[in-house]
């Protein structure tokens, strides 16, 4: 893999253009931990003999040697995402807001164009959120408190007085993704679950729980990244949407950050 080339005018860059490469060599960081990953996958399938043409050839403590070498790699590929996912916060902060191009009328009520500045009656909704603190304790049956980063839109509204609930208007379509960096508080054979808990109950459809096995999650703290897409059940009125655990151990959650969008 070549490495990047920056413009021979560097020191002349915009902050839009600086902003961009730092965005492109975090991408190429990522990329390269792709590599770095797949390169350890395919020492265990040699070692175990699992390559296509290729057969058994260590002993046991030889698969035990090479497992642990491949798990202190895996810890410092965590770190090191932890520090691209800060690094990448920290430049979104500062990027410019994107221009919301004026589209067409799309319906009764609709400010003709040219808009000016009147919102536009089509842009969809968004939220975005992050966990209320660092090192917060996560016990079962609790939802996970957030604060609001970027709001757009009325169809997806967050309130600071009850700092776990996302209002949604139940007759749209939403998409949900979350990422979780968290340790379990102790050891345990029972697997954790998050979910998605909607009130009412019935106001979208029924989304997949993400279990976290919790044995493997004490220690040093692990991501979890969760998709989900909401597609509605009912009309009129409000749902109401958060994060819960269940789980016999607590959880601490060291960041956590959630999208919510209108599709």
């Amino acid at each position: 893999m070549s490495m990047p080339s920056f413009p021979p005018n560097g020191a002349d860059l915009t902050q839009e253009e600086a902003l961009t490469m730092i965005i492109a060599s975090i991408a190429m960081e990522e990329l390269a931990l792709s590599h770095i990953l797949n390169a350890e996958g395919e020492k265990l399938q040699y070692i175990l003999g699992t390559l296509p043409g290729a057969k058994p050839c260590a002993e046991p403590q030889d698969v035990l040697a090479v497992n642990k070498s491949v798990t202190a790699l895996l810890e410092a590929v965590t770190q090191n995402q932890m520090l691209l996912k800060s690094k990448l916060e920290r430049v979104l902060e500062v990027c410019p807001s994107p221009v919301q191009p004026c589209l067409p009328p799309c319906g009764p009520g609709s400010c003709p164009p040219p808009c000016g500045c009147k919102p536009n009656p089509c842009e969809r909704s968004g939220l975005q959120l992050a966990g209320q603190r660092e090192g917060m304790l996560w016990n079962r049956g609790c939802r996970l408190p957030w604060r609001q980063q970027v709001q757009r839109g009325k169809n997806i509204r967050w309130d600071e007085q009850e700092p776990t609930q996302i209002r949604l208007n139940p007759g749209k379509v939403y998409m949900v993704q979350y990422t979780l960096n968290v340790c379990a508080m102790h050891a345990s054979e029972e697997a954790g679950v998050i979910f998605l808990r909607q009130t009412p109950c019935s106001a979208f459809t029924e989304t997949l729980p993400l279990y976290v096995p919790m044995k493997q999650f004490t220690g040093s703290p692990q991501t979890l990244r969760y998709t989900a897409v909401l597609y509605p059940r009912m009309e009129g009125g409000t749902a109401e949407l958060s994060l819960a655990l269940d789980a016999k151990n607590a959880l601490c959650v060291e960041q956590a950050v959630m999208n919510v969008v209108e599709l």
